[in-house]
């Protein structure tokens, strides 16, 4: 079942954990095709930088996958 409800910080502490948080990094991306906005969480660490793109639905969600576009008619 879909959780509709996903906020940017649930999922950035699912993926990066809460004691990382120090060493993260998050930006606002403009996506071509993506009207409903995008961000990029930057983990650095001593190995090597893990980044993950999270896109903005229209419902109010954040997911790792971009929103299907809506075809005009």
């Amino acid at each position: 079942m879909p959780q509709y409800d996903t906020s940017l910080r649930e999922l950035v502490a699912k993926w990066f954990g809460l004691s990382d948080t120090p060493h993260l990094r998050i930006t606002r991306l403009h996506c071509p095709g993506v009207d409903c906005g995008c961000v990029r969480a930057e983990l650095t660490t001593s190995a090597r930088p893990l980044a993950i793109v999270f896109f903005r639905h229209q419902a109010g969600c954040w997911r790792l996958f971009p929103p299907s576009r809506v075809r005009r008619q």
